[in-house]
């Protein structure tokens, strides 16, 4: 058995080995994001040169500036978390829900999986409004590729939030079919994947868990429901 200390010196390592592959990711993604936006800014002033005007291909370049935009925000957000500089702000539970639905809707979409949302409470807290929205769409990415693997029939998920007590609790229930018994205790391992290893190193759910624990001072914790699984955000209110 490892010793506290050595434990402590392996996870560690673990982050620092962490920190240094945002570090690496982020200087490769930057110039080739930058390109492609001004690869699409091109195209646009082509298409207003030529007097070209397409409903449907406007919607497409301004999805793409989108995903670019959105690809620079979560290298930020998770390179915040380690040198922890963001800043805590009031912020709407809601907003920062609708706010990673609308950042996926569009993937969601073409995989034919259904977001329903109950969200009509008034839940305003204290938090890391963007490293909340990132843990949110990692829940969300992880219930779309269960959808997927398993070609769940009218597929879906459903988002809601309530209070007990002195916290909100943020839930995504699937209809994917649950997590198997055997899996369940090791999906928030860091390196832990049931994806093929080109599709992921299986650290999204591990960095969810750790954001949600050290910097939103939270929970979060999954289990299987009737026909499916469901991710559970526990945060406590603050002013």
């Amino acid at each position: 058995m490892l010793s506290d200390i050595q434990q402590e010196k392996i996870e560690q390592y673990k982050l620092d080995s962490m920190k240094e592959m945002m570090e690496n990711i982020a200087h490769q993604w930057r110039q080739p994001l930058s390109q492609i936006n001004s690869n699409v800014s091109i195209i646009d002033k082509i298409l207003y040169d030529k007097n070209i005007v397409d409903a449907r291909l406007e919607e497409k370049l301004q999805e793409i500036e989108n995903i670019t935009k959105q690809m620079s925000n979560t290298i930020d957000d998770f390179k915040n978390y380690f040198v922890n500089n963001s800043i805590k702000t009031k912020i709407n539970l809601e907003e920062v829900i609708q706010n990673a639905i609308d950042t996926l809707s569009a993937d969601f979409k073409e995989s034919h999986i259904k977001i329903i949302t109950d969200l009509k409470e008034t839940s305003s807290t204290s938090c890391y409004a963007n490293e909340l929205k990132q843990v949110l769409m990692v829940l969300l990415n992880n219930v779309k590729d269960a959808h997927l693997a398993r070609n769940t029939y009218q597929a879906r998920v459903i988002i809601s939030i309530y209070h007990v007590e002195n916290n909100f609790i943020i839930k995504l229930c699937d209809n994917a079919g649950g997590i198997p018994k055997s899996v369940r205790n090791k999906i928030f391992e860091p390196y832990y994947t049931t994806k093929h290893k080109s599709q992921g190193k299986g650290l999204g759910l591990f960095m969810a868990r750790k954001i949600i624990m050290e910097r939103l001072d939270g929970k979060l914790s999954v289990e299987n429901v009737d026909d499916g699984s469901c991710f559970s955000i526990s945060l406590k209110k603050k002013g």
